[in-house]
């Protein structure tokens, strides 16, 4: 009996390990405009190694106006599994079934065929997702993003706020409340309300309480959002004059240590450490976790200074990956746990006009794949001033940051033949002698994270790159030709080209003469000329 009970046991946790309900956020985006809904997707894995994965009830909401869609059950889908990671592939026409709602008038089975491009990874518990359809029939380009898959920064709409307090370090005299501040900060981010005030492990509250804020609470909530989003806020991030200094307005990922009066003290920097078990007023730690390598980052910020600082004009935003070990900003030391960088110190006001910024990461030289696929963290620091103490009262509104991941190729060889790429064009010939195998294609990415695929389909070599994140994706062909015809048929192709059997390039033809021909619709023959 008890042997029976056993093999029971064993059964039960071998299914919980090959049908799984996950339940996130999931994020809608219809032509640019986005949503955001609560979703549960389910994964079964099949007895041959393939998966299903069904999205239930799935609906659209636009405008206000919500749309039922159906369930989008996707079969047989691909996976491998690296480490911890098991990553899913699917890309197909399928019709989008009927929800659970009879009473609802199911959109999807009236659309017919729809293609459908999906990719996922299974990270321990957490399940994240991108869903791509082109629903040519609405005229509309539908993504689906499923979880977050540490790839952003949770919040980055600064759609969100929760409020801390502050108390005054002292007791309060008797019979007198404790002084206390309030103030609104944007989840997942932080600033002088929980602060702490730390000098080599020994609290300072007096020089932390007056140095933290003096009362202001530096970040506010705003209704003044950037030019084309879909969110309906943002952070104000707002500086205080402290009487004998300036104290930045200061917003980060990690958490604040105010501990010295001296305002270019490194004593008062962010900081965060992934070991660290402290949460917020809302549950959630200081620090931010992330799985990505991204490229860049972008963010849309407004820019004033209530007076004018010739010698001090700029704001700053600064982003750090990080091996998840203590980092603070300004650093106090050489840090050997830096992974990428990405740094903009020189933000100007432009007449208080919203800027988009893009900043590259650029990541530390040799850094090691066990730092790259390891534990990290994601320091971001956003502050009215790029010096410390510097300033007036200054105002600077933050909205929509994100991490970007490209998609593209930086370069490509095949049996050693290197193809010039140009901007914008994914189709070209290629010179090679002889049959070519997905062995003889060596292609790199731009993007740190991104990930190729090579397919040979006859004389015609098609590599994928797909981001990091998932989110996109490119396709290059490069259609093989005879030595000594290498063109790029998007560039010119109206053209038609004449080359004889040696690959050298001609006017006019010979009757009876073997021919190379490209023709106007970038076909490649080969002819004896009549």
């Amino acid at each position: 009996m008890k042997k029976l009970f056993t093999l029971m046991a064993v059964a039960m946790a071998s299914l919980s390990a090959i049908a799984a309900d996950y339940t996130d956020a999931l994020e809608v985006t219809v032509n640019g405009a986005s949503t955001t809904q609560q979703a549960t997707i389910s994964v079964d894995k099949q007895d041959n190694g393939l998966y299903n994965l069904k999205l239930k009830n799935f609906t659209l909401t636009m405008a206000g106006a919500s749309v039922p869609v159906g369930t989008i059950n996707l079969k047989d889908v691909k996976g491998t599994t690296a480490g911890d990671v098991t990553s899913l592939s699917y890309a197909d026409n399928i019709t989008i079934e009927n929800g659970d709602d009879a009473s609802q008038s199911w959109m999807g089975p009236l659309l017919g065929k729809v293609p459908v491009d999906m990719k996922a990874e299974i990270n321990g518990e957490k399940l994240y997702t991108v869903i791509n359809i082109d629903m040519k029939s609405l005229n509309q380009v539908i993504q689906v993003v499923f979880g977050n898959g540490g790839y952003q920064i949770g919040n980055s709409g600064f759609e969100n706020f929760h409020t801390e307090i502050m108390y005054s370090p002292e007791e309060p005299a008797e019979g007198k409340e404790r002084e206390s501040a309030k103030g609104d900060e944007p989840d997942n981010w932080h600033s002088f309300m929980c602060s702490t005030s730390w000098n080599n492990g020994v609290s300072q509250p007096t020089w932390g309480w007056m140095a933290a804020s003096a009362g202001d609470p530096h970040t506010h909530i705003s209704d003044i959002v950037r030019p084309g989003t879909s969110g309906n806020k943002s952070v104000l991030i707002t500086s205080t004059d402290m009487w004998f200094t300036i104290a930045n307005g200061t917003i980060t990922t990690g958490r604040i240590n105010a501990a010295s009066m001296s305002a270019a003290d490194p004593l008062n920097n962010s900081w965060s450490c992934m070991d660290s078990t402290a949460v917020d007023a809302k549950g959630d730690p200081f620090y931010t976790a992330v799985n990505g390598l991204p490229d860049s980052l972008t963010v849309w910020v407004k820019f004033k200074q209530a007076t004018p600082q010739k010698d001090h004009p700029y704001a700053t935003v600064n982003a750090v990956i990080t091996d998840g070990s203590y980092y603070q900003d300004p650093e106090d030391k050489e840090y050997t746990n830096v992974i990428a960088k990405a740094t903009d110190a020189k933000i100007e006001s432009k007449d208080f006009a919203w800027q988009r910024l893009s900043i590259p990461f650029k990541y530390v030289e040799g850094v090691t794949d066990e730092k790259l696929n390891g534990r990290k963290a994601l320091h971001v620091t956003i502050s009215t001033n790029a010096d410390a103490g510097a300033g007036s009262t200054d105002s600077l509104y933050v909205d929509d940051i994100a991490l970007v991941y490209n998609a593209s190729l930086s370069s490509v060889s095949i049996k050693g033949t290197e193809v010039a790429l140009e901007a914008g064009t994914t189709e070209y010939n290629v010179g090679i002698d002889g049959s070519v195998t997905a062995d003889d294609v060596v292609a790199v990415a731009d993007g740190r994270g991104a990930k190729t695929n090579v397919e040979v389909d006859g004389s015609k070599v098609i590599v994928t790159v797909v981001a990091n994140d998932l989110k996109s994706s490119s396709v290059y062909t490069f259609d093989i030709v005879p030595a000594g015809i290498s063109h790029n048929v998007a560039n010119d192709s109206k053209a038609v080209e004449i080359y004889n059997i040696n690959g050298q390039r001609v006017n006019n033809a010979v009757r009876g003469n073997v021919y190379i021909i490209r023709q106007a619709d970038g076909r490649v023959v080969k002819k004896v000329k009549e």
